[in-house]
């Protein structure tokens, strides 16, 4: 299947097996998220993220840092070699989109996007299931991406939301 390629072509980019890639996926697009809405988002448990996270900070890739308002909780960015290691996770999962996309024309295409975007829309529990059905979307080239318009019609602000 298209999404085992996807993953299996991500975690080969990332610095580790595993939920590696998508926390790099998501903190390139949600910088400051918290730990907690990166569990989410990558599947983990909060002391399985934590590990994660201490992992990919000893690696120079993230960093912590005091959040806005909430004192004990700290807000995770990617480190330069963070972005490139994210951008090369995210060309991975291109490669093997436009593979997996390549026998279809555009009329085609745009149909599968279509049915694409009612499933995703009508299958989105909330903001937090968001981050998990995002995790390793591009999101510079999901200029309208149906999540996020799905929790603008719910009055839902994903961009507002720190994480927390």
């Amino acid at each position: 299947m298209i999404s085992d390629d996807i993953v299996r072509a991500s975690s080969s980019r990332a610095p580790e097996a595993g939920p590696a890639a998508s926390a790099l996926a998501l903190l390139a697009h949600k910088p400051g998220l918290s730990i907690r809405m990166l569990a989410v988002g990558v599947g983990l448990s909060h002391a399985g993220t934590v590990r994660l996270v201490d992992r990919l900070a000893a690696e120079g890739l993230i960093e912590r840092r005091g959040h806005s308002t909430d004192g004990r909780t700290r807000s995770l960015y990617l480190t330069e070699s963070g972005k490139v290691a994210s951008d090369g996770v995210l060309a991975s999962r291109d490669e093997v989109i436009a593979e997996g996309l390549s026998i279809l024309d555009p009329a085609e295409v745009k149909l599968l996007c279509d049915i694409a975007e009612r499933v995703l829309r009508a299958r989105l529990e909330n903001l937090e299931h968001s981050y998990r059905i995002c995790r390793l979307c591009c999101y510079d080239g999901c200029t309208n991406c149906p999540i996020d318009a799905e929790l603008h019609e719910r009055g839902v602000d994903r961009e507002g939301s720190d994480g927390a």
